[in-house]
């Protein structure tokens, strides 16, 4: 007996014409000659076909993540050790053939190295962590059915305390995911951190999932998750609380054992995460390509009805060639670097920088001064710790706050930029004046984690959008996590227990020397703070840096290609006119017969996108 795992449910756009109807336009596309606009539509069917949606794994140490990604896709890929923790960022997605790929980087650089699969231990586990300092992620490809529709896990490092950093830089990288998995084990209910973090999480993800593991080893794990559901939802968190137990679940694949699969929760967990993230990403995604179809629609069919229009009446063709002249002229300077839109671009971005890093670096100055006020009443160990994870917390916060300030940021200003062109009135020959040149919600594309891969590779791969901007604060927080929590032990002399102690032997003097270290202590603790602020600014900001230019290169990018786009067609309408002086009525015939068929087409093309839209 096989194990049957949920596959999406059909919609409308999956399972009705949209594809096809792709498929036909890249057809008609390519019949056209329009290879740029061919590529466009075939990434946007692949986008359709597989979604990208990123969900991240998350939980404190031994709780079972490894395990949980490797029973989601059915392969033991994720190293699993009972003495070693996880310690780097794993992404297993779709692919092919089994791959994985090591990111480095080095003093700014990234790198990327092509490892065998049953070397991924080396590199993200605890015990090789101190000899690959530079290691950022490893991104594992597999031919997994639960993968295929696009599903990207993230399996991170075990927060340790989920007021310290790991916890803070996952809250920091939420923004950037579709879902977050929050593992924890049938041993015990949720605590009141955990439920803290989860509601924090909530806010920050559009959907969370609280998987109870280890369910086989727990006796009462069924009165552990309804007092975990009840906590939830007495808090009104919107939080699917699903136990599993992956030993169940390794056994029943390896067994192809339906039965035994049911009762390990996995077909429950996967079934919530379709309905709950896969789904809307299908949707959304149909949505999309529906939209970007439409635009490239109208500009081959716009072209077609020119041409036609040029065949039938010698003014028309005559006003179509000094159109397209005039309008290559103006494009031409659109590409230009002292274009309005190329102008706006860099003074927005520069904007958009001091804007972000003026907040964050404002953040950043009142948490240190609000924390060096509370370093002054400090006398114990805990206090400090307390005061450690309030400190990550508020970082953290101003971290994400950096992030998606940015993204926001992005969005505006391409639509500012489309708003621009679509002012300057060039719009696609035949076209009416009316219509937008630019459609601002067809321009969104997913950024590309590999850029050296073909057309067809991106659109496969993308859909990690802001992971590398957000697992800067990821990397940056985890690395001061490091001492910070440490930095408490500086306080351990001055638990009540030692100092009564000491007073016995000490009197007077003793008083004033520990009055004296206590002093040094909360000093030293204000240097330690400054450094870790100091240190976060220095890493974040060079993040920002670096994510705001690659922001001006994405829309630069963008806008240029849609603007050669348009240089093309014009190019192809000019050639149209003139060539339509050289025909003989015979030809002429030939060629209006065979642009009636191809508007024809292109009409019922359009047909599908917009009933299918209804």
């Amino acid at each position: 007996m096989t194990v049957a795992e949920p596959h999406p449910a059909p919609t409308d756009d999956l399972d009705g014409d949209l594809d096809g109807a792709l498929g036909d336009l890249a057809a008609q596309l390519a019949g056209l000659g329009r290879q740029d606009l061919h590529d466009r539509v075939h990434a946007a069917r692949v986008r359709l076909n597989r979604p990208n949606t990123v969900v991240c794994v998350v939980g404190e140490f031994k709780q079972g993540k490894s395990s949980l990604v490797n029973g989601l896709i059915g392969t033991d890929v994720c190293p699993v050790d009972d003495d070693i923790a996880t310690s780097v960022i794993t992404v297993v997605r779709y692919g092919e053939s089994p791959d994985a790929v090591v990111r480095t980087r080095v003093d700014g650089q990234p790198g990327a190295e092509r490892i065998p699969l049953d070397q991924i231990a080396r590199y993200v586990t605890e015990a090789g962590a101190d000899d690959r300092p530079h290691v950022e992620r490893v991104d594992v490809s597999l031919p997994s059915g639960v993968l295929a529709d696009g599903l990207a896990l993230v399996d991170t490092p075990g927060m340790g305390g989920l007021g310290a950093g790991h916890a803070a830089a996952t809250l920091a990288f939420l923004p950037f995911a579709d879902g977050l998995v929050f593992v924890c084990d049938a041993t015990r209910e949720l605590t009141a951190a955990e439920v803290e973090f989860l509601g924090r999480a909530r806010e920050l993800c559009p959907t969370v999932l609280s998987v109870v593991t280890k369910v086989d080893v727990a006796p009462h794990w069924r009165r552990i998750v309804d007092i975990d559901r009840q906590r939830l939802a007495e808090l009104g968190l919107d939080i699917g609380v699903v136990p599993v137990s992956s030993t169940l679940r390794h056994a029943a694949l390896a067994r192809r054992d339906r039965e035994l699969n049911e009762r390990s929760g996995y077909p429950d967990l996967l079934t919530q995460l379709q309905a709950r993230v896969l789904a809307p990403a299908a949707a959304e995604a149909g949505h999309r390509a529906r939209r970007e179809a439409l635009g490239v629609l109208d500009t081959v069919a716009s072209g077609v009805d020119g041409e036609l229009a040029a065949l039938d009446d010698p003014a028309a063709r005559d006003a179509l060639a000094t159109e397209a002249e005039t309008t290559l002229a103006r494009l031409e300077q659109l590409r230009g670097g002292g274009s309005r839109w190329n102008i706006v671009l860099g003074d927005r971005t520069t904007d958009l920088a001091n804007a972000v890093t003026h907040r964050f670096r404002a953040r950043l100055r009142d948490t240190t001064t609000r924390i060096e006020e509370q370093i002054e009443t400090l006398k114990t160990a805990e206090q400090w710790d307390e005061l450690a994870r309030q400190l990550q917390t508020e970082v953290a916060d101003a971290v994400t706050e950096a992030f998606i300030g940015v993204e926001d940021g992005r969005r505006a200003l391409r639509d500012e930029l489309a708003a621009l062109l679509a002012a300057d009135d060039v719009i696609a020959p035949g076209a009416h004046r009316t219509t937008r040149s630019v459609d601002v919600d067809g321009l969104w594309r997913a950024r590309d984690l590999d850029p050296a891969e073909s057309t067809a590779g991106k659109a496969a791969r993308t859909g990690l959008t802001g992971l590398r901007g957000a697992q800067g604060g990821v990397m940056m927080l985890a690395i001061g996590s490091q001492f910070l929590p440490g930095a408490g032990a500086v306080f351990l002399a001055s638990n009540p227990v030692l100092l009564g102690a000491g007073l016995l032997f000490g009197g007077h003097q003793l008083m004033e020397e520990r009055k004296r270290r206590l002093a040094g202590r909360r000093q030293s603790a204000r240097t330690q703070l400054r450094s870790f602020t100091d240190s976060v600014q220095f890493e974040v900001g060079n993040e920002l840096s670096g994510q705001l230019r690659e922001v001006q290169r994405e829309l630069r990018d963008e806008f240029m290609a849609l603007i050669g786009e348009l240089q093309q067609t014009w190019t192809e309408a000019a050639n149209a006119a003139k060539a339509a002086l050289e025909r003989t009525d015979a030809e002429t015939t030939r060629r209006r017969q065979e642009l009636t068929t191809r508007r024809q087409a292109l009409a019922a093309i359009r047909g599908r996108l917009v009933e299918g839209a209804s």
